[in-house]
């Protein structure tokens, strides 16, 4: 069950985080100044609601973060313990 979750949680963080990236990349290409909010960008969505789904979509990526961190951490204590060490076994 825990290997299903992570490859759940893996596959929902590419996508958020690469929305996350067009969206913001979308919202850095549009117009700047006044009344810029009003232009219709992409799909009918003016700048003001790309700008909200990129931090909705931000936020999501965030938390899914942190529930991969939780649900991987003794790989993420492992690795970071290898990269601290100054004596590395050689593998193999």
């Amino acid at each position: 069950m825990k290997i299903k979750l992570r490859a759940v949680v893996a596959i929902l963080l590419i996508g958020f985080w690469l929305a996350a990236f067009l969206t913001g990349y979308l919202v850095w290409l549009a117009p700047s100044g006044p009344r810029s909010g009003w232009n219709i960008l992409a799909f009918s969505l003016m700048k003001k609601e790309w700008i909200s789904i990129h931090f909705w979509v931000s936020i999501i990526a965030t938390l899914l973060t942190v529930v991969h961190m939780f649900l991987d951490w003794g790989a993420l204590k492992s690795c970071v313990k290898y990269l601290c060490s100054t004596k590395r076994e050689t593998l193999g």
